[in-house]
């Protein structure tokens, strides 16, 4: 785990191209977390704070499906992110059922190669099974509450749609595992949500 010093600073977004122009009431951020250092496999993430009672709200991490669906693309900016994409397709506005309404959301593309993660590592695209896509995301998780030490301690939920209905609960199982292991709350998992619902009408939009 390398060192999470200056980078959450450095990864807050002070506006995001076309978002209203009134500016926003809560804080945004995104960047990569790096999850193998000697691959060079970095995952990417965007994470939208509760514009009210950001302090005591829950954490979610919010996973899409496919495999290869964008959680950027198509769950921040298409489903439960604080913005929609205009018709226009240059501009944003303001999502009034948007989840960050009542959670802390990270919108986290994984596995790498998915959106805009990636890795230096060209045959690590054809290893991105379930359980490397569970490790990667566990260390992600781990690096990224020491980027916000702040969410430590904070209840945490898993969520996502379509094969993340595979994502999440292996990533749930590997969290309380290692808690077993180290003896102690490295992540403070409260519960999981997963729709499957609509996977073959998702898959056919990825």
């Amino acid at each position: 785990m390398g060192t999470q010093d200056g980078l959450k600073e450095a990864d807050k977004i002070d506006a995001l191209p076309g978002q209203p122009e009134q500016g926003v009431s809560f804080n945004q951020y995104s960047g990569y977390v790096a999850v193998d250092a000697g691959h060079g496999r970095a995952l990417f993430y965007y994470f939208a704070e509760s514009p009210q009672n950001s302090s005591t709200n829950p954490l979610v991490l919010w996973l899409n499906g496919g495999p290869g669906c964008s959680s950027f693309g198509n769950g921040a900016m298409m489903e439960l992110g604080p913005f929609r994409v205009d018709s226009d397709g240059e501009t944003l506005s303001l999502n009034e059922y948007a989840w960050n309404n009542a959670a802390n959301v990270i919108f986290l593309e994984s596995p790498a190669g998915v959106g805009f993660s990636y890795s230096s590592t060209t045959s690590d695209y054809n290893l991105s099974g379930d359980s490397r896509t569970a490790e990667d995301s566990y260390t992600f998780l781990v690096n990224w509450l020491e980027r916000f030490p702040e969410y430590k301690t904070r209840d945490f939920y898993l969520a996502g749609e379509s094969y993340a209905g595979h994502y999440v609960p292996q990533l749930a199982q590997l969290i309380l595992q290692n808690n077993k292991i180290t003896n102690q709350t490295v992540i403070n998992l409260q519960g999981i949500a997963v729709s499957i619902y609509n996977m073959k009408l998702l898959e056919k939009n990825c």
